[in-house]
Parts: structure tokens; sequence; C-alpha cells
């Protein structure tokens, strides 16, 4: 029988309710794409984000230096921030794509009005202001330069240019850099000249310093060709360094030396006026530096529009990514009891779950990680190839799958310290030496299927042609074909394999496959346009599947399905769902980083009863002085669970009372014991016993 159609039809329970539920964001990983930064007098710093589709959008404001971000609401929608304007007086003001063009907030953010009366164009990407209030606002697009004589209250069109940037000296002169070349008005809008030298350049940032030089940055999508400086109002030019280089934003420090964030090479800085550059690139490995802005400390914060917000608080010698909670996650991975680590756009990405701080460690474009027992770490990169550190991202080691002839790679699963198996543009590749030598596997994998899961000392992947295709291998050599289904770009985590034989893979169009016999036959256990795009299974029945809008909960392993409501848009997809060794779920998103959710609260609010006997594992362990201990039990019984040392002595009793079936966490609290290896163990009036081991740690 070709097993590919084997296909049972059988009848399941599916219910789906309201949002019950809250997923709690963790507050990252960080990313984005930030149109502009703004800091006000008082240090309070303003970063605005748009999305490159139909999805994550806002103004968020950091009043710790960047170390937390709150979002700004407001009556109106969601800003999509292109620009951001902050005066003297801390009014704010902020360009969006379309929406409603320009919002003034006169209150540091607590209330807002729209005033694109008379802006007639689509879009705002620079504001300026002349020294006797004159407002000005572009689209940088659609060759629309506006003014406002009165505050904003009313635009009119000024100038038929695309400007980036304004900027003003001491004799009122305004400039414009556009898509263009150099522009400027002495009488306030009336009338624009074009500066014949930087003619046709794209002028996307301007400085000008205490004596009125000016100095441009040039280049914007292309024609980047550094750094030039006036020192006579613009009537002659001197290129003062980084030719070649697309410059996107130019800053003073309080010495009054000269920074200049490029598109590809990093923070450059001249303490001479360009007769020297030093650059600076620890923390911004391929990063994008569109905006950079100062605080009055020196502190450097770049917004970048692919990856987020960065900061430096040492002058540009190392930067650490802190901003904003939008980043794309497309990989959950658990390292101990307290390191979480997820694959994203701007690199990998480390959490502490007890202190709540997120880490760039490295990397660009990641697109999957994994981990060994011992900490290596795996990370699959998009165009990079494959890397791997041993010291928690300290030095990134391109192995050699990709040192000779670079790669995409989409995914990697390490099954051990020595075999590594990785999903690249159009193959399954592995290495039996931790990736110093590689070999090419029969399986046809493809840019929008790379599924990969271990369980019996299998490996399952999914691989994509006319199909979808399932493949499994007991030697990590021979694979089998297994299982067809409809074509629907499966991603990384579309397939669970258990050691209780259950095998899971994920449809985006139409549901989920199960199989509970190894690969031999399959069941659909949704239908009806259901889409699910990544899947999780346990052995002790639990299953869940991420949707767009819907979490997909089942204590048996499928057969009752509950479709859980969540409050995420139609581009804000789940990408994965891990257990972390907290015994929390976490949930990782398309669109706006990860969350965490108690599988409790699932239960209790699903109103389920499909409970099974099972003791977990305490949490934290080793612990210093309380821990965590979660049970459950399928039916209404007697429970008892005790505490017991090394030598069988009882030392506690924490639960000896009737329960109802349902899953329950008790609190265990060794603050009089010595450290050492204690045991816990449940026993049931149905004979039910379970023992574990904890480990306190003074």
């Amino acid at each position: 029988m070709r097993k590919y159609l084997t296909i049972m039809m059988i009848h399941f329970t599916m219910i789906i309710i309201a949002q019950d539920i809250t997923l709690k964001s963790i507050n990252g990983p960080m990313g984005g794409i930030v149109g502009d930064i703004g800091i006000n007098s008082k240090g309070e710093i303003f970063a605005g984000a748009y999305s490159a589709f139909i999805g994550y959008s806002g103004l968020y404001k950091s009043e710790d230096n960047g170390n937390s971000w709150v979002k700004i609401e407001s009556q109106f929608d969601d800003f999509e921030v292109y620009s951001i304007y902050i005066t003297n007086e801390d009014h704010i003001w902020v360009g969006t794509n379309f929406q409603g063009r320009i919002y003034r907030s006169t209150d540091n953010g607590k209330t807002w009005e729209n005033k694109r009366n008379g802006y007639n164009t689509g879009e705002c990407w620079a504001f300026g202001e002349s020294k006797d209030g004159v407002l000005f606002a572009g689209d940088g697009q659609y060759y629309n330069l506006s003014r406002s004589l009165d505050y904003g209250e009313n635009w009119e069109l000024s100038a038929n240019l695309r400007p980036f940037v304004f900027a003003t000296d001491s004799n009122n002169i305004v400039y414009a850099g556009t898509h263009d070349g150099l522009f400027g008005t002495s009488d306030n809008g009336i009338t624009w000249g074009q500066n014949n030298f930087l003619k046709n350049i794209p002028v996307s940032t301007i400085v000008i310093d205490e004596n009125n030089n000016i100095y441009c940055g040039t280049g914007y999508y292309d024609n980047g060709n550094g750094v030039y400086y006036s020192t006579d109002g613009g009537v002659t030019w001197t290129q003062i360094g980084l030719e070649g280089k697309i410059v996107l934003s130019l800053a003073f420090d309080s010495e009054k030396n000269l920074l200049a964030g490029t598109a590809e090479d990093g923070l450059f800085k001249t303490t001479n006026n360009g007769e020297n550059w030093t650059q600076y690139q620890k923390g911004l490995y391929k990063k994008q530096l569109f905006r950079l802005k100062l605080n009055k400390e020196d502190d450097i914060f770049i917004g970048s529009e692919e990856e987020g917000v960065f900061r430096s608080i040492n002058g540009g010698e190392e930067f650490e990514q802190v901003g904003l909670p939008l980043s794309n996650s497309k990989d959950i991975k658990f390292y101990g009891d307290s390191l979480l680590f997820s694959s994203t756009p701007s690199g990998v990405q480390k959490y502490n779950i007890e202190t709540k701080k997120w880490t760039n460690i490295g990397l660009h474009n990641v697109f999957g990680i994994d981990i060994t027992e011992n900490g290596t770490i795996y990370a699959a990169t998009f165009a990079d190839g494959l890397f791997k550190t041993e010291d928690f991202g300290a030095n990134w080691i391109l192995t050699n799958l990709t040192k000779d002839s670079i790669m995409s790679v989409y995914n990697v699963v390490a099954k051990n310290e020595d075999t590594i198996l990785a999903a690249t543009e159009f193959n399954l590749r592995k290495s039996t030496d931790g990736g110093e030598n590689w070999t090419i596997l029969p399986v046809k994998t493809s840019f929008f299927s790379r599924g990969m899961s271990i369980n019996n000392n299998q490996i399952w992947v999914t691989g994509t042609g006319s199909m979808d295709y399932i493949y499994k291998s007991t030697d990590y050599s021979n694979f089998e074909l297994m299982f067809s289904y409809s074509y629907g770009w499966a991603e990384n985590n579309c397939i669970s394999a258990l050691s209780n034989e259950s095998v899971f893979v994920t449809d985006p169009y139409d549901g989920t496959y199960r199989s509970t016999d190894n690969g031999e036959t399959w069941q659909q256990l949704l239908t009806g346009g259901r889409g699910v795009w990544t899947i999780y299974a346990e052995d002790n029945g639990l299953l869940l599947g991420g949707a767009r809008d819907t979490i997909w909960y089942s204590d048996d392993l499928g057969d009752n399905l509950v479709g859980i409501k969540v409050p995420f848009d139609r581009d804000n997809n789940i990408t994965d769902i891990k257990r972390g060794n907290n015994n929390q779920l976490y949930f990782s998103t398309y669109e706006t980083g990860i969350f965490e959710l108690d599988i409790l609260t699932i239960i209790n609010d699903t109103k389920n009863t499909f409970f099974h006997y099972e003791l977990y594992q305490n949490y934290p362990n080793p612990f210093n002085p309380t821990t965590s201990i979660e049970y459950s039990v399928p039916s209404s019984e007697y429970v008892t669970l005790k505490i017991y040392d090394i030598l069988g002595n009882e030392i506690a009793t924490l639960v000896n009372e009737q329960k109802d079936a349902g899953r329950y966490e008790v609190e265990f609290n060794a603050i009089n014991l010595a450290s050492g290896v204690y045991f816990y163990r449940i026993q049931t009036s149905t004979g039910f016993v379970s023992t574990k081991k904890l480990i306190l740690l003074k």
C-alpha cells in the first residue's frame, strides 16, 4: 500500500470558544521596523514602528533609557510611524503612513490631535521648523513638501519636492534633504532653491553646527558617497570621508564630534572633521543605522528600519539591542531552568526567565536554532550559512557546511553533540562530527517546507514538491516516504513526533493530520479550512496547534479539540509553541514576539476534563528555598503528596485531601532544611504512585 495515500476520515469533537485566556507578552524578542526616534528634554525616548505588511505598528516610550518600553495608546488606530519631531516645548509631532498623516500631542503623549488639514498626500516622512515657527512636513515620495503658518492647524503646498530631512541654521535658512538633492529656503518656504553641487544626489541627513557649517550624508536606496561639508552656506563643498557609503544619519555628541550611521557598515565617528574616521560595529552586525540620536549623557540610540532599537552607553564601543518588543520569532528553545533562546531577523536572542532580560547574542536573519545538552548552539541563517557557538554567542563559527559555498539554511536539528541535520535550499544535509564534514541526504526540502522532529531515535522531516511530503528515517541516512498532503508552505515547527508513535503535521490552509501508528495510517483532525501553522504535543496527551487567531487545545492527543480565540490580527500567526522548564507554555509569533501562558489557565478556562495521572518535575530545580510542584489526576480521588529525605524519612506533607479531576500546583518551602537531595512522592486512592527527585542548593 502506498502510505502517502492512506488517510482515514473519522469523527473528532471540535469546539470553538470565545477568548477566555490572556496571553502575556514577555516583552521580546526585540526588533521591528523603526521609522524614527525622538528624545525629549527629560531624556524620555520615543520610538515609532511600522509594518511592511498589514500588522504591528505604534509609538512606544521609554522612561529608563531604553531598558523597557510602554506602548502609547490614543483614540486613533496605532500610529504607523514614519517620522517623529519633538519641539523645544516637548510637543510631539508624528508622521504616519497614510492613516491621519500628521498627529500632535502637547502633553507628552497622553492625548492626541489629528493635524492633517490641507496636507494632501499619503505619507509624512519628515518634519522641520524655522526660527519663527513655520512648520514643514514632506512625504519623501509623492513630491509634496508642505508648510504651516499656524502651528499645524492648516497646511499648504510649499514645493513639489520629496524630503527626507529638514535642518535650520541660525540665519533662519531652512534646508531640505531630498531624493533629488539639497534645497534651501530663506523666506519660510515661499521659494526653494536647489544646491547645484549636490544636485540629483540623495541627501538623507543634515546637521548644522554652531558656526552654520553644513554636513550632509548622501545616498538612500543607493548612490551613497559619504559625507559632504560646507562652510559657506552650501556654495562650496568638501567630501570629508566615507566615500561610496550610504550615510543615513548624522549627529553631534557633546564634544562636537561627528557621528555617521550607515546602511551596511555600522557607525563611524570623526574627531577631526573627517580627516580620520573610526568604525564601530560591535553589536551592529549587518544592522542598518537608519536613525541616530544622542541623549544629554551621550548615550547613542540607533533605530533600524529592519531590526529595532540599539543603544551604546560607551561612545559606540559596544551596542546592545534594547527595543522594540515587536520581533518575528521563529523558534523557541530552552537551556537549563532559566534560559530561552529564539531565532529572529536581528539574530539569536537570549531571554533569562528569572531576570526577564533579553540579550541579542549575534548573527542576522536567523531562521532556526537548536541547542545540544552541552550548550552548543547551532543557528541556521538566510544567505549567511550555518553557524555554531560553544560560548553562548561570545564567538560564532561558520561551519564547514557553508564555509566554502554560502547558502541559505532554513532549519537545524542537533540529535546529539555529533549528529547534526540542516535543511538547506534544496537538500537535507547531515554531519556526524559536530559540523566538520557533511553529506547530502536523499530527501528534498525547499524554501517553504523544512520541519524536523525526533522521536524514538527516528527523524521525521517534511519536504515540498507538487504536494507536502513527510519522510521518516531510523538511521538518519535512508528515508521512507510516509505521507503526502496538500501543498501548504509548511514552516519549521509544522511537525511533532512522540515516543508513543504518535506523529502530527500541520497544514497552514486545512488543519492537522495525525498518525497513531508511527506513520502507517493518518487521520485529519481539523477540516473546513482551519489552517494551523505550528504543532506541539506531549506524551501525556497535551496537543496544541497554533493558527492566526486560534489556539487549538486537546488533552487527549486530538480526539477532542477546543479552539480558543486569541487577539492576533491576520498577519500575526503563531510560529512555535513550547513548554518551558518552569511549566509555562510559550507561544512565538510572526510579528509581536513571544507570549507565555500557564497551562492551568487553558485547562480551567476551557472547562475540559481530559486529564491524566502525572507528577511533573519541580521548578526551579535546584532551588532555594522555595519550589513549585505540579500534578494532575483524571478523576475525583484522594491525593497525598509528601517530601522525603535521602534516607526515606518523611519531611513534609504538601497535599492530603480529596481532589477533583484537574491539574494542581503546590509550593514547597525548605527554608529550615539543609542543602541536599530530597524526593517528592504522589499517591492516589486509585493506586497511582510516582516519585521524583529535587535538589535544595543553598
